[in-house]
């Protein structure tokens, strides 16, 4: 059940605008075009004014993720800052863009903790994080360390980067992260190398690290042949992971959803989108533009007709089964790089 007096935290896509062009990234189809059915727009700071922070008692901890776009685009990112003053911050950003004197003016906000997507040393990097400067990130992290700053290193490991572990490690402790966290890819579901575009133009591939062991693998799917096929002949009881953790995402066009995963869809299957669409029957009554949060959380949809759909009245959603089928689902598939890191 949903309650705005018992969550913990709120993830938001303030923006589905980026500056990268990520090729495994959900905004872009397979040919590097920006996806059609991607609504790219800002979060309306308006909306994130209007919610009652002083009925949301427990809320911890806001997120400002980058499914769709970079939190760092939003024009209005400080006044919002500003808003979720008494709350912990996160901040998952490509780290390229704002000047050296925002992110120094950053680190000295005792609430935030940013997360710098780094994957790889040099070259390596914008082999995956295209357009973005490697150089011009290194320098903000910097800055925003020495200022104050708390932050966190996440390193995607591809095939043409998993040589620079050991030294992103050593890099990141003279440079004074938290921590560092290599994971990887959970996009090589049918096979092994992504060929990469740019507005319909072929570039490269990437390739899975020689090291990782897909879901898909792990379930002893054939290469080629897609996984979720197995899953939803084998689906068993669906746990969702954000409403035990008391967690829920805004995506940038208002809508609310349970979880980042379900409010992916926009650049989902086309069945995928059918199938919310005949969960939630009319999105207007989980838009924020229409709707106040306490009047979306205490709505049949969240209160019925999802809770429902977990246990399969009238059908568990494919994304569900996918990420949260207990067992086998993405949420419970260990994707963390188990390599020997000293």
């Amino acid at each position: 059940m949903y309650f705005l007096e018992t969550l913990s935290t709120i993830v938001f896509e303030l923006s589905s605008h980026c500056n990268s062009k990520c090729p495994q990234c959900p905004r872009y189809d397979m040919l590097g075009n920006v996806h059609k059915d991607l609504n790219v727009t800002h979060l309306d700071v308006n909306i994130i004014k209007k919610l009652p922070l002083e009925k949301m008692k427990n809320l911890k901890k806001v997120s400002f993720c980058g499914n769709f776009g970079d939190p760092l685009m939003h024009p209005a990112l400080n006044e919002i800052i500003t808003f979720f003053q008494n709350q912990q911050i996160s901040i998952s950003t490509n780290a390229s863009l704002r000047s050296k004197e925002w992110w120094g003016k950053l680190g000295t906000n005792k609430n935030i903790e940013v997360t710098f997507c780094i994957d790889g040393i040099g070259p390596e990097h914008e082999l995956y994080r295209r357009n973005t400067s490697y150089k011009k990130i290194i320098e903000n992290a910097k800055v925003f360390i020495q200022a104050g700053g708390t932050a966190r290193w996440q390193f995607i490991v591809f095939r043409h980067n998993e040589h620079q572990l050991n030294e992103a490690k050593k890099l990141s402790e003279e440079m004074g992260f938290k921590e560092i966290d290599f994971m990887y890819s959970d996009r090589f579901d049918t096979n092994n190398k992504w060929k990469v575009y740019d507005n319909n133009n072929y570039l490269y591939d990437l390739e899975k690290s020689l090291h990782q062991t897909t879901l898909r693998e792990s379930l002893n799917v054939p290469e080629g042949e897609k996984y979720w096929k197995l899953l939803n002949k084998n689906k068993g009881a669906i746990s969702c992971i954000w409403s035990e953790e008391k967690r829920l995402y805004i995506h940038s066009d208002g809508t609310v959803y349970p979880c980042c995963f379900l409010g992916s869809i926009q650049s989902g299957k086309n069945i995928e989108k059918l199938m919310l669409k005949k969960l939630v029957r009319d999105f207007k009554k989980i838009d924020l533009h229409h709707n106040d949060l306490g009047d979306i959380l205490t709505s049949e949809v969240f209160q019925k007709t999802l809770p429902d759909s977990f246990n399969g009245d009238p059908f568990q959603h494919p994304i569900c089964i996918e990420w949260c089928n207990k067992d086998t689902g993405k949420a419970y598939f260990n994707n963390k790089v188990p390599l020997d890191i000293h």
